[in-house]
């Protein structure tokens, strides 16, 4: 199943006027502050169209990052490279994981839609024999959503 990661555009928007409000106060003066402003507004404009996703199949986890539809990053897990994938807290009430893998650098899955994500790749630790390991806090998260 595949799933998609949310992210906050409002600051983002923020960040694109004060760009633009450099840009057009400066008058050409300093033609640092222009590159430097141009650079800002290019960059948020790309962060816009970032989209992550992590899928979920029987064998393998895909984590994909895309940058207007190109792939710009791509890792493939089997169960024989994650190490231990650990559910934590993160934030007030929001689930995640973390997956440790034998080479490279981990993981963090928090975020992503539709909400049963953690549930599955909870399946899929156990059916592929992959440890995994809860925090207090997670457990406590856990415990409330049943009541």
């Amino acid at each position: 199943m595949v799933y998609k990661l949310v992210t906050a555009k409002s600051p983002m928007v923020m960040y694109l006027f004060v760009g633009i409000i450099f840009l057009i106060t400066n008058n050409g003066e300093s033609s640092i502050l222009s590159f430097i402003s141009i650079l800002l507004i290019l960059f948020i404009i790309t962060t816009f169209n970032l989209k992550t996703e992590f899928i979920i199949n029987q064998e393998e986890l895909n984590y994909v990052i895309k940058i207007y539809g190109f792939n710009f990053f791509h890792k493939k897990l089997s169960s024989a490279d994650i190490d231990k994938i650990l559910f934590k807290r993160f934030g007030w009430a929001t689930k995640g994981a973390i997956l440790q893998l034998h080479k490279g650098i981990n993981l963090r899955i928090v975020q992503f839609i539709p909400k049963d994500i953690m549930l599955q790749l909870e399946t899929f630790a156990i059916n592929n024999n992959v440890t995994i390991s809860k925090s207090k806090d997670y457990l406590l998260l856990e415990r409330r959503e049943i009541i």
